[in-house]
């Protein structure tokens, strides 16, 4: 697999896991909601970070 393809798979696998996480904040108190948004928000930074460096990261 290349890194482009990788890439997409990651992009991929982050969508898919935000929506669930996202859609399981109906069944959760309102407070808590904040826990889950700062939780994705750091997940997402992370996966954004990788992202931009691409193929350089394998060097």
């Amino acid at each position: 697999m290349g890194a482009e393809e990788q890439a997409e798979a990651l992009a991929e696998q982050t969508r898919q896991t935000t929506r669930e996480r996202l859609s399981g904040l109906d069944s959760l108190p309102t407070h808590e909601h904040v826990m889950v948004f700062d939780a994705l928000q750091q997940e997402l930074s992370g996966v954004l970070g990788a992202l931009a460096q691409g193929p350089q990261s394998a060097r």
